[in-house]
């Protein structure tokens, strides 16, 4: 039941998410980082290579969370619970910055 309503609830963000160009990415975690500041937390999945995301410039490979987001605090756990447990996950992006507007678990 908790996997189909994350994924309904990731369906419906990827449709509110239309207007941006915006993709899926499938991949384990290969990093997990946060600035000096604690202002920004980014990753890198498997599969997925770019030098050039804007959304945190100091990492253009690699993909950030929304500080600004309801589920933030969610976003950031489920990441972490993902990396631990070494799962597989699908990521929706903002192409032309790799913010993340939606995410689930695969496996």
């Amino acid at each position: 039941m908790k996997k189909l309503t994350t994924a309904v609830i990731a369906l419906l963000l990827s449709l509110g998410a239309s207007m941006a160009h915006a993709d899926w990415h499938i991949g384990k975690i290969l990093s997990l980082n946060i600035n000096y500041e604690g202002t920004f937390i980014t990753f890198a999945l498997t599969g997925h290579s770019r030098n050039n995301c804007t959304c945190y410039s100091t990492w253009p490979n690699t993909m950030c969370l929304n500080r600004n987001r309801l589920t933030y605090k969610e976003e950031v756990a489920f990441l972490y619970s993902a990396r631990a447990r070494d799962k597989e996950i699908g990521v929706h992006i903002d192409e032309a910055s790799c913010s993340v507007v939606a995410m689930y678990e695969t496996n």
